[in-house]
């Protein structure tokens, strides 16, 4: 309970006291947007304990689209604390107390998932990226247990066939739950620290708070551009593809 305490207390601190020079930043100095929110996110990780592996290399390119499986909200946490980038999220967690504001002022791409906003949300992705400015989505539509990578829906990768599309890097991301207090999660274990179905966040991001340490793994595949002649699904199955080998291959086949 008293390192739940101090986590708690330490986070409210640190956010309180970025708050105001990120909002600072947003209104005036746009081009150093991501400064505050990678160290913010890297200090995140120390006080809730988690520890990162980074395998491979992260495209310098900009802009890239950066596509990740998804199992929980510190997903954010865990890559923007890794590079700098915006997120595409729903546009229900713009409204969220507190987590819509940091959300906005980390330059989130909030989308509508209605079929008559597809042409709106497309053109709101390739504005961003037209500033040069990287991008992560989640293709599943919703977060995992952590155990599985679902089909990939393919209307987030619509721009790849609007001719106005910049010249976009793609490199696919792979998340992997290891180990918890420095036990190896198996598949129960895992669907505990994960955020899935009907979990109550406050809930989960209590519990998680009193785990000594979260050890993560982050795979970074090799950058490529989209031929033209790929269609929105045939991009989507391809890193869906990617992202389901490299889960499968630590989690089930490293661990026998």
């Amino acid at each position: 309970m008293l390192l739940l305490i101090l986590r708690l207390i330490f986070f409210f601190i640190l956010t309180l006291l970025l708050l105001p020079f990120q909002l600072l930043i947003s209104l005036f100095f746009k081009k150093m947007i991501y400064v505050i929110p990678k160290n913010y996110h890297k200090l995140c990780c120390k006080i809730l304990g988690i520890k990162v592996k980074k395998i491979g290399k992260i495209s310098n390119f900009k802009p890239t689209l950066f596509v990740s499986n998804h199992a929980s909200y510190i997903d954010i946490i865990i890559l923007s604390s890794l590079f700098k980038t915006s997120f595409v999220a729903k546009k229900e967690i713009a409204r969220w107390p507190f987590l819509g504001l940091l959300a906005k002022l980390q330059d989130t791409v909030f989308i509508d998932r209605n079929i008559f906003s597809l042409k709106t949300q497309e053109n709101l992705i390739i504005n961003h990226l037209n500033k040069k400015n990287n991008l992560v989505i989640f293709p599943e539509g919703t977060s995992t247990d952590g155990n599985k990578v679902l089909f990939f829906k393919s209307a987030l990768f619509n721009i790849f066939e609007n001719k106005k599309n910049p010249k976009i890097n793609i490199q696919t991301i792979t998340i992997v739950y290891k180990k918890v207090n420095g036990i190896i999660l198996n598949r129960m274990s895992r669907r505990d620290i994960t955020w899935h179905s009907n979990m109550e966040l406050i809930t989960n991001f209590l519990n998680l708070l009193k785990k000594i340490s979260i050890e993560v793994e982050v795979i970074f595949d090799k950058k490529f551009i989209p031929k033209k002649q790929l269609n929105r699904k045939k991009i989507a199955f391809f890193c869906w593809k990617n992202i389901n080998y490299n889960l499968i291959n630590i989690l089930y086949r490293k661990n026998n």
